[in-house]
This record gives C-alpha cells, structure tokens and sequence, in this order.
C-alpha cells in the first residue's frame, strides 16, 4: 500500500522521520520490496502527477511497494542530502543539476546504464547526453522546458501593453507601465532564496555565460569578477527589484505565486506555473525573457527534474528501482504524466502540443533555433550557495554587484581549493 508523506514543516522538524524510515528494509520474509522515494512538492498538480504513476506502478508490480514522501522546496535539497550523508537515503528521488558531481563522488549515486539500457535508449539524443555527466550515466533527466515568462493578457491590455515585450528596453518600459497601472509586473520575491535565481539564468544565457565558462572557472582560468556576462546579469537582477513583489526579501514564493495566480501580478517567470494558471482560469500568454536589446540565439533552457537512484540499499532495491524508471518512461504513462505537468518529454517517441495546452505551439515557436543553456558556473553546491546569498543582497541592496562577484570569487577559490 502506498503512503503519501506531504511534509511542510522545515527541515529540522521533518527529519525526524529518518530514523524510522531506514527501519523499513523491505523484501523481508519474503514479502514486498519496499522502496522510498523523494520529491519536492506542495500538494498540487504536479505532486499529485507522481502519485499516480507510482499507483499505476505498484497495480502492475504488486510485490513492489513504494513510500513516497513530497517537501516543500526550500526544505527538499538540506533533507536529501542529509538521509544519503546519513545512510537512509531514499532509494528513486529528485535532484538539481548543482549536486551532480558531490553526490557521485559520494557514492549517492548509481550509474543508471548498468540495468537501465531499455528506458535510456528512450531518451533523445540531447538528453541522453545531459544524462551523461560526471563520468557516467547517473541521472534520468524526464522533463524539458525552455525556460520563458508566462503573462496575464488581461492585465498587459489594462496597463495599456498591446504586445508583448522582445528586448530589455521595452521589457523595462512595459514594467513601469504595469507599475504606474496599480499591478505588480513580476511575480517575484527573494525570501525563499532559492527563487530570484530564475532572472539572473535567462540574462546570463543571453549574455553569453555558458559551461564553457563554468569549465573555465574551474581550471583556474577566469573568475566571476572577470566575467563581462556575470557583471550584466546581475545587474539586471538590480534593475529589475522595483517591479517585483512589494518588500521582495520579506515576502515567500509562495505568495508571489498566489499574486500572479490571483491576479494581482502580470509576469511569472517560469513555465511551470502553466497547470495552476489553468486552473485559475486565467487568460495567458507566452514569451521569452528578453534582457538584452539584440536577438539571442541562447535561451536558459533546462531538464527540469532528474531521477537518481540510491545504490546503497541493496541490490533488490536498486533492480526494483531501475523497473520503476522503465515503468515511467512508458510511452502512455509519460505522455500521461507530462500532459498533467504540462512539461516536454525527453523521449523519441512522446509528442505533447495543443492537446495539452494551447501555448504549447507558440513556446516550442519561441525556441526554435535556440541554444538551451543549462549551467553558467562550476555546479557546486558552495557556489550554488554564494550566489543565492548574493542575489538576495542585491535585491535587498544590501551589496552591490562587484561586492557580490568578490563573494562569488572567494567561493570559487574554495572550490578550486577543495578539487586540486
């Protein structure tokens, strides 16, 4: 039988939990492996998405039971990293790109082409080379999205805008309209750290970061104060605050997602706020984030969630595991699943368009011919960290952008420090 866990609570409350979940071995007395899976989630449409598939799974393998349990996201990354460094990880669970390297160099996780070649042959040729990093094949990227803002067409005609922005000057000019109109123009806040990395990735792909930078970094060769695109980017972060959610640093993603949700805010900048918008009922549009004046053939463009596997809890598990990877990329259990999610496949053979939602034709127009850039630094979870930090001090103006590129650099040093 499977148990839905929904955790809100912060972390150190939440782990409280280990102790008895790496009390449940699974498989003993012949009876059912039992495996634990993790993922962020808030009780929404995309939670309820995984729930179904692991229903489906578990009607179809019933002597494999799957315990899944879902925390909010600024809990999620401290509790998984935690139960791995603690031994009770959990066997199938989400990760961010940023972890990649640490989490194989920790043994958290397993190369996926060892048991898993029928679902990976899936894979486009695109992820299945995102899928290769860190010297092996030890994630699962399952869903794709060029990252873009989602608008509120009733409110752009409000405030007077009769299309939609394509460079940072009229994106700036449209702001202040909004502004001068009585409507927040970004559904946008800083309090949940996490968040205000959204803006600063789209400005850095058009203004020519990439991983060939990040690789650079790492060798030693540049640094973030030399960087002209970092310098750029953040300051389009800075330019940006006055149009984000009153009091940004005080107010929670939560809220500003109510504020877009509701009305109140014009611009949401990411695609997955589509299925809620929907539901709201509210008449929307699509758009690239432009933060440059001249045409980008770049676009911030990432797999948007990644499975990995645990190989430390036995090898009936990491089998039992493996056979729910396979079970999710099924042609009618993904489509199923990304119609919910109203996310792209990185699969061959799974197609989603205006079936699933009527923007789906225009944003795959908007990228067409794009480069996706996914990274723009070393993904090391100390410089991940250094710049969330930084990007709230920005926005609270609390430091400027040449303080905050000296932070970068200090982590960056470390970094380099730590890995020879």
């Amino acid at each position: 039988m499977t148990k839905w866990l929904r955790h809100t609570a912060v972390a150190a409350v939440a782990l409280t939990t280990v102790g008895a979940l790496s009390g449940c071995a699974g498989g003993a007395g012949g009876g059912p492996t039992e495996l634990s899976f993790l993922m962020w989630g808030d009780g929404g449409d995309t939670q309820k998405a995984y729930e179904d598939v692991i229903t489906e799974f578990e009607a179809s393998n019933p002597d494999i039971t799957i315990n899944a349990e879902f925390f909010n996201t600024n809990d999620y990354d401290n509790i998984l990293k935690t139960r791995l460094s603690g031994g009770a990880g959990p066997d199938i669970y989400g990760f961010d790109l940023g972890n990649i390297d640490t989490f194989v160099a920790d043994g958290f996780a397993a190369d996926l082409s060892q048991g898993g070649e029928s679902y990976l042959s899936k894979l486009t040729p695109e992820a299945a080379k995102d899928s290769q990093r860190a010297g092996g094949t030890y994630n699962l990227p399952i869903s794709l999205s060029g990252n873009g803002i989602i608008y509120n067409k009733a409110l752009f005609e409000k405030a007077g805008i009769d299309a939609p922005p394509t460079t940072y000057t009229e994106l700036l000019a449209d702001s202040k309209k909004l502004s001068d109109a009585g409507i927040i123009p970004f559904a946008m806040s800083a309090q949940d750290n996490w968040w205000p990395q959204f803006i600063v990735y789209y400005a850095l792909a058009e203004h020519g970061a990439n991983e060939e930078l990040g690789a650079e970094m790492a060798a030693g060769k540049t640094t973030f104060s030399d960087s002209k695109a970092w310098a750029e980017s953040l300051d389009v972060v800075k330019d940006l605050t006055p149009y984000y959610m009153p009091n940004p640093v005080g107010t929670s993603q939560t809220a500003a997602q109510s504020a877009f949700l509701g009305g109140q805010a014009a611009m949401f900048p990411a695609t997955w706020i589509l299925s809620d918008a929907r539901e709201a009922g509210l008449d929307l549009g699509y758009m690239n984030f432009p933060t440059v004046d001249k045409p980008s053939d770049d676009i911030w463009g990432t797999y948007q969630v990644r499975f990995g596997l645990n190989p430390n809890n036995g090898d009936a598990k990491l089998a039992a595991s493996q056979k729910f990877l396979d079970f999710f990329l099924q042609d009618d259990t993904y489509k199923a699943f990304l119609d919910k999610v109203k996310l792209f496949p990185t699969t061959k053979d799974v197609e989603i368009g205006a079936d699933v939602d009527p923007l789906f034709p225009e944003m795959q127009a908007a990228w067409e011919g794009k480069t996706f850039v996914a990274a723009f630094s070393p993904t090391d979870p100390s410089i991940q960290d250094a710049l969330l930090v930084g990007l709230q001090n920005i926005i609270s103006g609390q430091k400027s952008t040449e303080q905050v590129l000296s932070d970068l650099d200090t982590a960056l040093a470390q970094y380099r420090a730590n890995n020879g």
